[in-house]
């Protein structure tokens, strides 16, 4: 900026782009950095802790100041892009060389979280999704999902909340519409704090342009090949339609070319499973909120190629349902677990395959370099003979073969690649490096030329100090003079005639000859017609490579499919689990089963239970017992087996009949939920009421401790009236295991004929206890809280009060969570209304109890002084007593 205030060219040609890019971090190239200016540049500084400064610090109104170098400048996108932060990269279009005036330029990217394909930015093994979110009052909302990194895009139609679609998929960014109700915004973005949730322009979301917006990027006159024409899938539409057109506006309206299928996710092709269940089983994240050990997917992953990794995550948030899918997968795995040596040599050739899925997509954006390029072509070369192995005439039965029907042959195109590009090509475009010789007789001509003028200048120069006796001089380079020769000023006496002079340095001088000039001109003629046709080649190659996308993508899929069948092979070999068999039946019979990441991380053998469900005898299973008994993990490795199952893998089991399970619901642990504002009791019975109302007769529900977050009376009350409309004639009666420290349900079992009270076993000894982790028949007696406070390192005073309290409060056999039931002593349950009672429950001795009714009956006003004395005397003496 000028000291009169204007603005200088440069910074006006910024101003002028910035204001087609409001909303974007905008990276302006000058030269060999990419700067910054105002208020982007206080927000690249504090992102990636750069130095912020000032431009024209001399003027009156100083410009704030940030860059960052251009040959690093992935590192810096990278910390962008996770601070949810969306880039437009600005470059110089025309050679600064050539310019009159300012150099001219332009956006030529533009970067967001959940759209990004660089191979720098984003995660290498999961999925890097943009989702759109059309949300419905009183129906079910309308979502689509998008990785612009492998083409993948899919929308559906469900009766669920955001966050649950968040936590199912690796969802970095979200568009929803501007007319979203605020408040709902506001609480989206309190649950989903490290995720970018966008608002773009409600007509995007309009059925009509949506539509029109899908068909013109698949060129089709409607959307019946997406099976998007019935009116009640018009919200997945909405949210498709949005999402391709904010893809567009990013890519400044090119077409996006490697979404080339739309995908509607029918309701039956998929078990389906909320937020809270993905967290409580652990699929993805501990409790803590790590990834990595003490997760399912940490676990299970014994994938070797990127693209398998994603299947299996894919898998474990979307299990099948589909029986012959899922016998298909089992018998897969079954025949790899078979053969040992066939495995080895499998995963071996699947550890030569690079990601087929992503690399051909930067093909066709034109953003891949020459290394992923030959890459691409060595891993098409190894799927090529991954195929020959797995159909070997002796093993054509094995389902694997299945994926492989009706592939294309892409070893031409393998062979391609391979035979053109050098064998060690740069990671960037660099002239002379990147084309095998004998690819093309003109450009091995020119390279010619090119290496032997540069020998014939080597030859020179020895020639020339022979001459004229100049033994420093030589022949140097630089973009300005081009070829001289160089003479330091000791030697300049001797230069002859013929040599004219070009620049003069401190200690030397520069000079051309006729010689030099030709030479000059023989090799930047030569240079420049390298490039030009490496150029060339190289972007036939890429365009050859993307117009495979499809067929490249295809093979990807079967490599995942081959990959994580075998890695669930070797899982299962390496710890002995079971195939088990799924059918459509509502049964659930898994015996000796163990839960999968806790048997990993024990130092001992795991103790097998066995879970056994039906809707005739066995729907509702009531365990009790005392905590640190094994209760949590008993329910959790039941819903664990039953997602392996369903996601094609063997289970840790002896044995295991799943019938399909179209929901898994889990209410587990009690914590507030403050970023949504809830208490510990309202964020469970919210989400008990969900299960509640979604609920199928196929579902498997998991409930821990229902009821603990309030008061006992009201806790216990509703924990018998869930339980009994679980097993109600009128409702779905989803299989249940219900975990309770609320040992009054266990009179159930006399009233309800299809529950069944199971208990941890422990052993008392010497006054502690032993616990077995095994279940058993029946009822526990006892919740052993003392216990559990003792080996927990309670102080021994609080506990042998305790321990009085308890003997206290359990004096005449009347325990102090005795159970309000029409036969229970003292109290009384309304068929519609909450516990009452006629007893009360006291801390209190009887002796105790007495004074306290006496103290109330005490007439204040009349007594005097000394009776009151004498009365306190009497008191003290009783309790005395």
């Amino acid at each position: 900026m000028s000291k009169s205030g204007r603005l200088t060219p440069m910074l006006a040609q910024y101003m002028e782009i910035k204001k087609d890019h409001p909303d974007t971090l905008l990276l302006f190239r000058m030269g060999d950095f990419f700067e910054t200016f105002f208020d982007d540049a206080s927000i690249l500084a504090e992102t990636c802790h750069v130095t912020l400064t000032t431009r024209d610090r001399n003027s009156d109104h100083p410009v704030p100041l940030a860059g960052v170098p251009h040959h690093a400048i992935d590192t810096y996108l990278k910390k962008l892009l996770d601070a949810g932060i969306t880039v437009a990269i600005c470059e110089q279009v025309e050679d600064p060389a050539r310019a009159k005036g300012l150099v001219k330029r332009a956006v030529v990217d533009i970067l967001s979280p959940g759209t990004v394909i660089s191979e720098d930015l984003v995660d290498q093994t999961a999925g890097n999704y943009c989702l759109a979110f059309q949300p419905a009052s009183g129906a079910e909302s309308g979502w689509a999902i998008l990785d612009a990194s492998t083409g993948e895009f899919r929308c559906g139609l469900e009766d669920v909340d955001l966050p649950t679609l968040c936590g199912r998929h690796a969802v970095r960014e979200v568009i929803l519409p501007e007319t979203l109700d605020g408040e709902a915004l506001t609480r989206w973005r309190a649950a989903l704090p490290r995720l970018v949730l966008n608002t773009v322009a409600a007509s995007w979301f309009h059925p009509s342009f949506a539509r029109d917006t899908l068909m013109e990027h698949f060129g089709t006159r409607d959307l019946d090949p997406f099976a998007l024409e019935r009116p009640d899938r018009v919200p997945s539409v909405c949210a498709a339609g949005a999402l391709l057109r904010y893809l567009r506006s990013l890519n400044m309206d090119r077409r996006p070319a490697q979404i080339d299928a739309l995908v509607f996710a029918e309701r039956g092709t998929r078990m389906l499973m909320d937020e809270e269940t993905l967290g409580n089983l652990e699929i993805f994240r501990t409790f803590r909120g790590e990834t990595g050990e003490g997760t399912l997917l940490h676990h299970l992953d014994a994938t070797i190629t990127p693209m398998g990794r994603r299947l299996l995550i894919r898998r474990l948030a979307e299990p099948l349902l589909d029986l012959q899918r899922l016998d298909l997968w089992h018998r897969g795995v079954a025949g790899a677990v078979g053969d040992r040596a066939w495995r080895e040599e499998v995963r071996a050739t699947l550890r030569g395959i690079g990601d087929i899925e992503r690399l051909p997509v930067r093909c066709a954006a034109g953003r891949i370099g020459p290394a992923q390029l030959r890459l691409l072509g060595t891993s098409l070369a190894a799927a090529a003979s991954l195929s020959g192995e797995i159909l070997d005439e002796t093993r054509s039965g094995h389902p694997a073969v299945e994926f492989l029907r009706g592939l294309p042959d892409l070893r031409p195109l393998a062979d391609r690649v391979t035979s053109t590009l050098a064998d060690e090509p740069p990671a960037r475009f660099k002239t002379g490096e990147v084309i095998r010789r004998g690819v093309d007789p003109d450009l091995d001509a020119y390279a010619d030329v090119t290496r032997d003028t540069r020998g014939f200048l080597a030859d020179l120069q020895g020639a020339e100090r022979d001459r004229t006796g100049i033994p420093s001089l030589k022949v140097g380079y630089n973009k300005v003079f081009g070829y001289y020769f160089e003479v330091t000023n000791k030697h300049l006496d001797k230069v002859p005639e013929s040599y004219q002079q070009k620049q003069t340095l401190v200690n030397a001088c520069r000079f051309h000859t006729s010689e030099l000039k030709e030479a000059e001109t023989r090799i930047l003629d030569a240079e420049q017609k390298i490039q030009d046709l490496e150029q060339r080649i190289y972007t036939t190659l890429v365009e050859t490579v993307a117009g495979s996308l499809e067929a490249i993508q295809a093979w990807a899929r079967m490599v995942a499919s081959v990959d994580l069948m075998f890695a669930f092979a070797e899982i299962a070999e390496r710890r002995d689990y079971c195939r088990p068999v799924c059918d459509d039946s509502l049964d659930l019979e898994i015996i000796g089963g163990r839960h999968p990441v806790v048997e990993c991380l024990l130092d001992h053998d795991f103790i097998p239970n066995d879970s056994v469900l039906d809707l005739e005898t066995r729907q509702i299973l009531l365990l009790t017992g005392p905590n640190m008994g094994g209760k949590s993990t008993y329910l959790r490795q039941t819903a664990l087996i039953t997602l392996m199952a369903q996601a094609g893998s063997f289970v840790p089991a002896g044995r295991a009949r799943i019938g399909i399970a179209d929901r898994i619901f889990t209410r587990v642990g009690a914590s507030d939920n403050v970023a949504r504002g809830m208490s510990t009791f309202y964020a469970e019975m919210s989400e008990t009421a969900r299960i509640l109302h979604q609920m199928t007769g196929r579902s498997l529900v998991i409930l821990d401790e229902v009821g603990r977050g309030t008061s006992t009376y009201d806790g216990l009350s509703l924990a018998w009236a869930i339980t009994e409309f679980l097993h109600r004639d009128d409702t779905p009666r989803p299989r249940t295991i219900f975990a309770t420290h609320y040992h009054e349900l266990t009179e159930l079992a006399t009233m309800l004929p299809r529950l069944v009270n199971l208990r941890m076993d422990v052993k008392e000894w010497e006054g502690r206890i032993v616990f077995l982790h095994a279940i058993k028949p029946g009822a526990s007696d006892k919740s052993y809280g003392i216990h559990v406070a003792r080996l927990a390192g309670v102080p021994e005073a609080v506990l042998r009060r305790a321990e009085a309290l308890l003997g206290g409060l359990t004096r005449d056999g009347q325990r102090p969570d005795a159970m309000p039931t029409e036969q229970g002593p003292g109290f009384d349950i309304a068929a519609d209304g909450p516990a009452t009672g006629s007893g009360q429950m006291s801390l209190f001795s009887d002796a105790e109890r007495e004074v306290l009714d006496a103290l109330r009956d005490l007439d204040l006003e009349r007594i005097s002084p000394v009776d009151a004395f004498l009365w306190l005397a009497r008191i003290r003496a009783r309790l005395e007593d």
